[in-house]
Formats: structure tokens, C-alpha cells, sequence
């Protein structure tokens, strides 16, 4: 009972805010693009257990009967190309930094991009609070501080460091609420701006956003709203975008009789969609799910 009241209390406050959860409600899908198929995978994929994946198989059986199959090797297009243009803006702005830090300070970088396996493992040992980060994008770069050879970790310095940063139009971790890094520098102000200009990025966040609502949910039950701001507004941008959207219904169906002569294989991930019985067949593991078609609507 405490945790339908604590739910219901989330509910409420994310409708308050614009951030109210959208619910998959079985629905019958007449079309099913392509790129879709990314993101019914992305969203029920929460093990985030890819990097022995060697192929995605979709398969598509349209209202008609007729099957269709495609084949992919990764489930997004290259960050590095649509982001090209802000990153390297980013890295005209962090080096012009190191000229701005004048002696007998020394400002070097000690972290800027990193993968995916380095930030979970941060986030697990409690150095970010980030599922995902800008470091993944190559949009943000963690700063060491040192004078006459000895590194600072805090310091009026580097209060001079993030006004410089601010003045060329990076964001300051030293402002992070909750949570400061007065080492860290980053492009955008939080990931909601990011994909408020590049929707498509969203498509990381998906395996991570009940765990972000969880860890918001936490912060608002105890009255503590102000800490977890950006991930209130990341919610926001997760729930529009997926409005009306595909989605595979959270309740698990029975095996359906025309799936039986569905294959497997190994370093494989299979994601298959009957849109002529409305059902969603996702691979976990070496076994998967089947579930109803739907679309994301608001509770």
C-alpha cells in the first residue's frame, strides 16, 4: 500500500510539471518503420547487456501477410557525425580554456570522452549520478587544477575556472545542484536541452528511464525536488517524444502459434513485430518476449 501511495504521489507531481508518465495501451499498429524498431528494443532493453551483440534482426510481418527482414549492426546512427558540429565547438572552447588558467596554475584535462562500460561503472561506485553522460557524446571534459606541481581539488581557482568557462558559453559542474564538480565542464546545460536539439540522442536514454524515475521518485518523496531538477526535465523530454509512439505493452503474452518457427541465433538480437496479430516478439538473452502492440498514450 505504501508503494501504490508513493507512485500515485510520482504521478501526481510529474502531471504538475508537465512530466506525467505516458502508459502503453494495446493498440493496433497499421505501419511500423525501420527506425522504430530501434526504440521498442531500446525501451524494454534494461539489462544494457549489448557489447556481445553482433547484429539486430528485425523482422517485420505487415497487415497483408507479406515478411520483411533488415538487419543492423548498431541501433543508432554515429553520435560523433550528428553531433559533429557541437563537438567541435566544444573542443575549440575546452582547450581555449587552458590559455585562460594563468600561472602559477596549470589546468590539464584528465577525462573528456569516454564510453559507455566506463560511466556505468562511475555511476555504480557513486562518481556520477549520470546513466548517461556528455563525456558519451564527446561534449564535456573533467578539469585538474595544479600549482607548482600539486594538483588542487578545490580552491578559489577554480571557481575562476568555471567563470571563465560560463563566459564562452559552457556549463560549470561547480553549479550542479547536489551533486558539485568543480572540475567539470560540459556543452549543453542538462540532457534535456540536448535532446530538446537533437531528439534522436533520446534513444540512449530509454534502458535508463525507469531508473532515473525511480532515483527522482526518491528525491521528491523525501521533499527534495530542488536535487533532481534535470532529471525532472529529462523526464519531460523522454514522455513527449514518446507520446502516440509504437510501443510493446509491459504485460508479457502467451507464445502465439504463428511464432513457432521463430530462430534464434547466437551474438544476435532479434526484434520481431506481427502487425498482422498485433503482437511484439523482443529477444532477451538467449530467449525473449512476446507482448501486445500499443501506443505510448497518458495515464
Amino acid at each position: 500500500m505504501i508503494l501504490i501511495g508513493l507512485f500515485q504521489l510520482l504521478l501526481l507531481f510529474l502531471e504538475n510539471t508537465g512530466a506525467q508518465a505516458r502508459i502503453c495501451v494495446p493498440d493496433k499498429l497499421d505501419s511500423l518503420d525501420w527506425d522504430e524498431f530501434k526504440w521498442l528494443y531500446k525501451q524494454q532493453d534494461s539489462t544494457f547487456s549489448g557489447d556481445s551483440v553482433a547484429a539486430y534482426v528485425f523482422v517485420r510481418i505487415n497487415p497483408d501477410g507479406s515478411r520483411e527482414t533488415r538487419e543492423v549492426a548498431e541501433l543508432h546512427q554515429p553520435w560523433t557525425d550528428l553531433l559533429a558540429s557541437e563537438i567541435d565547438s566544444f573542443e575549440v572552447k575546452r582547450d581555449s580554456l587552458i590559455k585562460r588558467i594563468h600561472a602559477p596554475y596549470r589546468l590539464k584535462y584528465t577525462s573528456t570522452t569516454r564510453n559507455k562500460k566506463q560511466q556505468l561503472a562511475l555511476q555504480k561506485k557513486g562518481f556520477s549520478k549520470a546513466f548517461i553522460s556528455f563525456h558519451n557524446f564527446g561534449l564535456a571534459a573533467d578539469g585538474a587544477i595544479a600549482r607548482k606541481g600539486r594538483h588542487l581539488r578545490r580552491g578559489a581557482i577554480y571557481d575562476q575556472y568555471g567563470k571563465k568557462a560560463k563566459e564562452i558559453g559552457l556549463f560549470w559542474g561547480g553549479d550542479f545542484v547536489g551533486f558539485p564538480d568543480p572540475g567539470h565542464i560540459q556543452a549543453f546545460l542538462n540532457s534535456a536541452s540536448l535532446i530538446q536539439k537533437y531528439p534522436e540522442v533520446a534513444l540512449e536514454y530509454e534502458p535508463f528511464k525507469n531508473a532515473y524515475e525511480r532515483n527522482y521518485f526518491k528525491k521528491v518523496n523525501l521533499g527534495r525536488e530542488e536535487l533532481v531538477e534535470d532529471s525532472r526535465d529529462l523526464l519531460i523530454e523522454l514522455n513527449q517524444l514518446r507520446e502516440n509512439k509504437p510501443c510493446a505493452c509491459s504485460q508479457a503474452i502467451p507464445f502465439p502459434a504463428s511464432a513457432s518457427g521463430l530462430q534464434l541465433k547466437p551474438y544476435t538480437i532479434t526484434v520481431l513485430a506481427n502487425l498482422q496479430e498485433n503482437y511484439i516478439f523482443i529477444q532477451k538473452g538467449s530467449y525473449g518476449y512476446f507482448y501486445s502492440t500499443g501506443r505510448w498514450k497518458l495515464d
